[in-house]
């Protein structure tokens, strides 16, 4: 607690230092701004307004300051009706004034002196003129009628500009950051999630509804330059706010299905992957008491499969022999179909209370719950091929618990009070096909999922506040929030124990994994490891963020606005749980060859994180209007939980998640350390293997690593964090230039800058100082390992470092049109993304070619989309007909060459060709292949009695049935060997056919082939 309480000193420092209002005016609610002119464009002081939602009554009172400028803050999104009015002059009523979430609606009111009231009614898309950095919104209508994959309401964010998916985990990536960075908010509050990063359900988010797509009103998507009310994300802000009641009682029900006979093949292996889908479900909301008490409910149902196939593609024209026979046809009567289901139901209930005197009580609760069998997943695309034996899946539940309050008090119109609380739970068990080791090489896997069966668990507490002040020209808030995380899980790779190797050649795989031939017994030679846990897999702790923050927006004139701001945050880490000084002593205060001493004992904590922010927005002209923006910030992102969890349990006196590796290279062959361990690895077959006893594995890691005195430790590989650990720490930057060319029309460009240090990376601290063979021409760095290891009687030391960086760059041009009978959106984002690092929290792996030397590392990143254009649109026809579609295109990722095998001996298979001597290929020196897709939704809708509608719509996913293949073989070869020599290239590197005109079956679609979705929807 004294940790906490040191913490919050610098914090009321902040807080009474500076005040704010940036790209998002409130965190989800929005702002009415502008000025009270008379006919001559000069201002009126003291003028009345009244600002009343059309749907719940809500009405606000408030008066334009000395120099005719007014401010409506904490608005919930809807539309309103604004009257304004002053001695001398008729009433003025401007209708259709829509406020979007986290927007600040720009709307000058003109009074005249005429002796009639004066309505007007604005267009659909307007530009704000107070409003920093760009934003980009999606309005009910695009969520309601855009042909969307699936329901999950996330993806809505892929349709604006900057925004990807990255490929690793699938989680949304906001300008070119990790996707554990980005900030994804559902009602103000975070829906991150606190363990793994990323959205609320981490990868299994990709395939089911967390959140009823029918209780989603709208989005806002902030990519960059986001307020000061806004934190932990070096990236972007996702906005999404949900529907609530009105006086008029609206409702909707659906039901859709896509059957797979309907869809096409996949290109590569010419069969039918598509999902059986069906989904129901609907939404309804009314009053309790009109114009107070307004409730909302929504409940959808998923029910999902999906035909894939095991399929080892690196067997495809193997010839075996009588050395290699036995496991060759083992692999191939692992192949066959397999069917993964995705099952899943979300529901959400929302009351609303409008006081009297104006303020407004909001209560929400959100429930999803899934199962999933043979779905076992970390992440990235589910490919219709798998090279992963069904013994290697897994079942996956998940449930998600998400309650939030909301509390809005008006002191007086010009002091509004903001009180939000979040709480949310879920809960993630994963259970194992099999109880079996696992065996995975380059052929494929079979045997238990090394981290499987395992269980994880978080809550997340959060209070935010914020007080807003409108006084004179500025509008001022000031606030803060505080989390508090607490997870805990049962995890540990190699439950069962598992069989690595560090060769990707087929028939010597084959041979070593056969009994008889060249390699005589099973798992002998130098190619072949073994990892093993002894740990009891527990783990839980807990996490503080606390932040403050303030911020003003200047109205310096009518025509100019200046942002300023500063955040602080403070984030108190898990405290490592350290009572086994007999591992943790073999490294603390040793000095490594790589340079830096470890204390395993420690982690720090992350204070004095100070995030000043500026921007202005310049209207230079009224016709065409125009809005010219720029913004200046510091961002930093908050450090997912699970990159705490190896260094807070791995030094227990019984630790939570640590292997014995009997690594390849070691004197003595696994499969002779066993032997003399007392297990013949030769007397069972490859579908029987044994789960060795863990006193027998470590006799075979004392045997094969040597050593004089028993050591239960020998061997061991753990995971500490660097004593200098800090969050990430981007500074981002932006000008823009919006105009209105037509009424409803805006053109507008967008340059985006992040550049990004302290980003996490893991690296292998207990190496030597490489050196170079005597009579070796590639010249290429050697470290012998596992000989010649600084610590002999450990593994691999993961130290978490935060030495990674990542800059991006980008520019946009958008297009936006929106009207009743047509809204239209595209967005084309040219980009340049470069990184020395680029994993998503990733427990473990090393993918550095050279340890010693991370320079050559900075290369494009593996999120480097170089060319992005999306689009979407809306046309509503005559006679209730409609047509709807997205239009994406994307250029290739890089490609990362690699080696294939540990040729370095650094106990990685992360080594990269060789061009020559001494020149290693850069990191993702290739480029794969570039997609696109479109998807169209067709529909009819028949109307009943003006209160009743009934839509029936036909949709298509890929409708042109593009094939959108890429490159899957990723190995290469050593390229330029010892000898002086280049090896032959991998026959299926960046091959995309086969001599016969077929796609290389290692290859993979992103993606699905076309598939149809009939859907039917009544509203009322």
């Amino acid at each position: 607690m004294h940790r906490i309480i040191r913490s919050l000193v610098p914090i009321f420092i902040a807080a009474s230092l500076v005040s704010t209002a940036f790209a998002q005016a409130d965190a989800n609610k929005g702002q009415i701004v502008g000025s009270v002119l008379d006919p001559n464009g000069a201002a009126v002081p003291n003028a009345s307004l009244k600002v009343r939602n059309v749907s719940t009554g809500f009405a606000r009172d408030l008066k334009s300051n000395e120099v005719g400028q007014y401010r409506a803050v904490l608005l919930d999104p809807g539309a309103y009706v604004v009257t304004a009015s002053a001695a001398g002059f008729a009433e003025s009523k401007i209708d259709g004034v829509v406020v979007t979430v986290g927007s600040a609606i720009s709307l000058n009111i003109t009074l005249t002196v005429q002796g009639t009231t004066t309505t007007v009614e604005i267009g659909e898309a307007s530009i704000s003129e107070v409003q920093t950095s760009s934003s980009a919104t999606l309005n009910s209508t695009a969520i309601t009628d855009l042909p969307i994959n699936g329901r999950r309401f996330q993806d809505f964010a892929t349709l604006t500009p900057t925004v990807t998916v990255e490929p690793s985990r699938s989680q949304l990536s906001f300008a070119g950051q990790r996707g554990i960075y980005s900030n994804v908010m559902l009602d103000g509050g975070d829906y991150n999630q606190p363990f793994f990063g990323g959205i609320r359900g981490g990868e299994r988010s990709n395939s089911i509804i967390t959140v009823p797509q029918s209780a989603i009103q709208e989005f806002q998507v902030v990519a960059a330059g986001y307020s000061a009310e806004y934190g932990r994300s070096t990236g972007g802000v996702l906005n999404t706010i949900t529907k609530s009641g009105a006086n008029d009682m609206h409702g909707q029900a659906f039901w859709q299905i896509r059957p797979v006979d309907m869809s096409g093949e996949n290109p590569v292996r010419k069969i039918k992957p598509s999902e059986d889908l069906q989904q129901w479900g609907g939404a309804i909301g009314g009053p309790i008491k009109k114009e107070k008490l307004f409730w909302f409910g929504a409940y959808e149902q998923q029910k999902a499969k999906i035909e894939r196939q095991v399929f080892f593609s690196q067997l495809s024209g193997v010839t075996p022999v009588a050395t290699s026979q036995e496991a060759f046809d083992f692999y191939k009567k692992l192949e066959g179909p397999f069917t993964p289901e995705n099952r899943a139901v979300a529901a959400m209930g929302r009351l609303d209370y409008q006081f009297a005197k104006g303020h407004r009580l909001t209560t929400r609760y959100n429930f999803s719950d899934s199962k999933e069998t043979n779905s076992a997943t970390v992440g990235g695309a589910l490919l219709p091929l798998s090279n992963a034996a069904l013994s290697n899946e897994g079942s996956e539940l998940d449930t998600i618990h998400n309650g939030a309050l909301q509390y809005t008090h008006l002191f007086s119109p010009n002091v509004v009070n903001d009180f939000r609380f979040l709480g949310s739970a879920e809960v993630r068990p994963r259970i194992a096909n099999a109880d079996q080791p696992s065996v995975s090489n380059g052929i494929g896997a079979y045997g238990t999922r090394s981290f499987l069966s395992t269980t994880q668990s978080d809550k997340r507490w959060q209070f935010a506040d914020g007080l807003s002040m409108t006084k004179g020209k500025h509008s001022i808030k000031i606030g803060g929030d505080y989390n508090y995380l607490t997870a805990s899980q049962s995890f540990g790779f190699n439950q069962f124990g598992t069989f690595g190797f560090n060769t990707t050649v087929v028939p010597t795989l084959l041979d070593i994994m056969s009994v008889g031939g060249t390699i005589a017994n099973r798992f002998d030679g130098p190619n072949v490891s073994y990892s093993r846990q002894i740990g009891n897999l527990l783990a839980a702790f807990n996490m503080h963020q606390i932040a403050f923050y303030g911020q003003d927006s200047w109205r310096l004139s009518k025509s100019f606005s200046l942002d300023f701001g500063l955040r602080y945050e403070t984030q108190v880490n898990p405290t490592v749980e350290s009572g086994n000084t007999a591992l943790s002593d073999r490294l603390k205060g040793v000095k490594l060859p790589i340079g830096y001493g470890v204390d395993p004992t420690k982690t720090p904590d992350r204070r004095n994180q100070w995030m000043p922010r500026v921007g202005f927005a310049w209207t230079p002209f009224d016709n065409p209007r125009t809005v010219v923006r720029a913004h200046y910030g510091v961002f930093y992102a908050a450090t997912p939980l699970l990159s705490f969890a190896g260094p807070n349990n791995n030094f227990r006196t019984t630790p939570g998640d640590v292997s014995i590796v009997i690594p390849a290279g070691s004197a003595v062959s696994v499969y002779q350390a066993f032997r003399q361990a007392g297990v013949d690895l030769n007397s069972s077959t490859l579908d029987k293997l044994p789960i060795i006893p863990l006193d027998v594995v470590q006799r075979a890691a004392q045997i094969a690593l040597g050593g004089s005195a028993p050591d239960p430790f020998r061997g061991a590989s753990v995971t500490t964090m660097a004593s200098d650990f800090r969050n990430p720490r981007a500074q981002q930057a932006g000008f823009g230039i919006e105009t209105e060319m037509a009424k409803n029309l805006i053109v507008g460009v967008q340059s985006t800058f992040v550049n990004t240090v302290n980003l996490m990376r893991n690296r292998d601290y207990n190496l030597p100082i490489p050196t170079l063979r005597a009579g070796d021409l590639s010249q290429r760095p050697f470290f012998g390992v596992p000989a010649t290891r600084p610590i002999p009687s450990l593994g691999q030391v993961t130290v978490r470092e935060s030495s990674a960086r990542q800059t991006y760059r980008a520019a946009t041009l958008q297009v936006q049109y929106r009207t009743k009978k047509l809204q239209f959106q595209s967005f084309y984002t040219f980009s340049r993304n470069m990184s020395d690092d680029d994993n998503e929290r990733d427990t473990g792996g090393n993918p550095i070619d050279q340890p010693f030397n991370l320079k050559p590392e900075y290369s494009y990143s593996n999120l480097d989309r170089r060319h992005q254009w999306v689009s979407n649109a809306i046309w509503f026809l005559p006679y209730g007909f409609e047509i709807s579609g997205i239009y994406r295109q994307f250029s290739g990722l890089p490609l990362n060459a690699t080696a294939g095998s540990d040729i370095n001996l650094d106990s990685n298979n992360s080594d990269r060709p060789y061009a020559g001597p001494g020149q290693p290929f850069g990191r993702n020196a290739f480029r794969n292949l570039g997609i696109k897709n479109l998807d169209m939704r067709f529909l009819k809708s028949f109307k009943f009695k003006e209160r009743y509608r009934v839509q029936l719509s036909v949709e298509f996913f890929n409708m042109p049935n593009l094939d959108n293949v890429v490159y899957g073989r990723t190995i290469y070869g050593a390229g330029y060997q010892a000898n002086g020599t280049m090896a032959p290239v991998d026959a299926s590197f960046m091959r995309l056919r086969l001599p016969n005109g077929d796609y290389d079956p290692n290859n993979n679609q992103i993606g699905l082939p076309r598939q149809v979705q009939f859907g039917a929807r009544f509203f009322f």
